[in-house]
C-alpha cells in the first residue's frame, strides 16, 4: 500500500489501466498550469534487488503518461489509445521512496494516430525521456469526456 503522506495534497488517484494499474499503480494527476502532470511514489514492489525502480514500471508509467497527458493538452475526449510504439530514454535511477511526476507535449494528433513526447522527473532531475505513437481507439464512457479524472487546477 502507499503511504498516503508522501503524496503531494494537489494529487488524486487517477483509474487507468484497469487491473494492470490496480495492481501496480497506484497513480496520480493534478493540473498545474492547465498541464496534466501524472505521479507516483516509487514502493518496494516496484523496486528490483537494489532500491531502483524497475524500468518496465517506469515504462508502464510512461505509457500511461504520455496518451492521457495528451488527451488533457488537446482537449479530446478520453480514448482508448493502443500503444504502436514507446521509445525510452532511462537518464537517472529513480530510488525508492521517490516521488516521480511526469508531463508531456503532444506533437501531432491525426484522425487515427496521436505522437507525443514527454519527461519524467525526480524533483528536478529528468529520469526518463519518452516518446510514443499511439492509436486512437473507442471513446471511454466519462461523467466529464474532457476531464475523465476529476482534475483541479492548481
Amino acid at each position: 500500500m502507499s503511504n498516503n503522506n508522501h503524496i503531494p495534497p494537489d494529487f488524486k488517484e487517477i483509474n487507468v489501466g484497469g487491473l494492470f494499474i490496480s495492481h501496480n499503480g497506484p497513480l496520480y494527476a493534478t493540473l498545474r498550469n492547465k498541464q496534466f502532470v501524472m505521479g507516483m511514489l516509487i514502493e518496494q514492489r516496484h523496486c528490483n534487488p537494489h532500491g531502483i525502480c524497475h524500468g518496465g514500471m517506469l515504462s508502464t508509467f510512461a505509457d500511461m503518461l504520455l496518451p492521457y497527458g495528451a488527451m488533457y493538452d488537446l482537449g479530446m475526449n478520453r480514448r482508448f489509445t493502443p500503444t504502436i510504439s514507446l521509445q525510452l530514454d532511462f537518464l537517472a535511477p529513480a530510488n525508492l521512496g521517490s516521488w516521480i511526476e511526469g508531463t508531456c507535449e503532444p506533437l501531432r494528433s491525426t484522425s487515427n494516430l496521436l505522437f507525443v513526447q514527454g519527461l519524467i522527473k525526480h524533483k528536478d532531475e529528468i529520469l526518463v525521456r519518452a516518446s510514443g505513437l499511439f492509436k486512437w481507439g473507442n471513446f471511454v464512457l466519462s461523467d466529464d469526456p474532457l476531464n475523465p479524472f476529476g482534475l483541479e487546477e492548481t
